[in-house]
């Protein structure tokens, strides 16, 4: 039996890939509840670590020092850095980390891996590109932080958890790929801050945020319909990988 570590931020990225599967079950790992889905001779253990690099390196590490995966995906939404639609699919070939005391430092996604699923994508004709994604402390509001990201770095895609989980892989001598779908464009504001609610204190202000500006209300939920959209095609995707390794087996 052939395990895959499928890490995400968030609970609408879970459930997003969790309906790619036709049933499946939940495991407890290191105290974490993880969803299995097992198909042929290949289980995906998709496993919430929280949003941001903190939370992805503690997670990853706990759960990497109870169970072993042939590899580790960094899965979920992005933000694109380059040209590319709600949607579409972004498969990293290596990802940078942008601040903190990681700064600059860089690990690459296993080649075998990457093409794997550039096959699995594309067979199905799905939009996508690859290359390298960008991963940052925290939620880029405004359009400008994208493009300046954009220019200093490059790349195709920016997340916050890509490179911390890929150091904690590549320790442990892991693959690792990055498998994500564009949930927001570069030229995009959000609507919030959102990084008021990633702490347990944020959210009173979070909230009065909303109700002190009524017009963000209309950029949240072009935001939800984005993701949504996001969440569709990360489920499409899913489908496509398991039915090819089901079909032909892993990389």
């Amino acid at each position: 039996m052939t395990a895959i570590g499928v890490f995400v931020a968030t609970r609408w990225e879970l459930a997003a890939v969790r309906q790619a599967f036709a049933a499946s079950q939940v495991r407890v790992v290191a105290g974490i509840r993880c969803v299995v889905a097992r198909q042929g001779q290949v289980e995906w253990w998709v496993i919430p670590m929280g949003v941001g690099p903190e939370r992805a390196t503690t997670t990853a590490g706990r759960v990497l020092a109870e169970r072993s995966f042939a590899a580790v995906w960094s899965t979920g939404f992005a933000c694109a850095l380059g040209q590319a639609g709600i949607g579409e699919v972004l498969i990293g070939t290596h990802v940078t980390m942008e601040g903190g005391v990681e700064a600059g430092r860089s690990v690459p996604c296993a080649p075998v891996f990457v093409d794997w699923v550039l096959r699995a994508v594309q067979e199905q004709r799905l939009p996508v590109q690859s290359g390298r994604f960008v991963t940052v402390p925290r939620v880029l509001c405004r359009a400008q932080e994208k493009h300046e990201i954009a220019v200093r770095a490059g790349g195709i895609g920016l997340d916050m958890e890509s490179a911390a989980l890929g150091f904690v892989a590549a320790e442990r001598k892991i693959p690792f790929v990055i498998v994500r779908t564009t949930s927001d464009l570069v030229d995009e504001n959000l609507p919030l801050d959102f990084n008021l609610f990633l702490r347990r204190s944020g959210w009173v202000k979070g909230v009065a945020a909303c109700l002190a500006h009524p017009t963000s209300l209309v950029g949240l939920n072009r935001l939800r319909v984005q993701s949504r959209v996001a969440g569709t095609q990360l489920t499409t995707v899913f489908k496509a990988c398991a039915d090819k390794a089901l079909r032909g087996g892993l990389a």
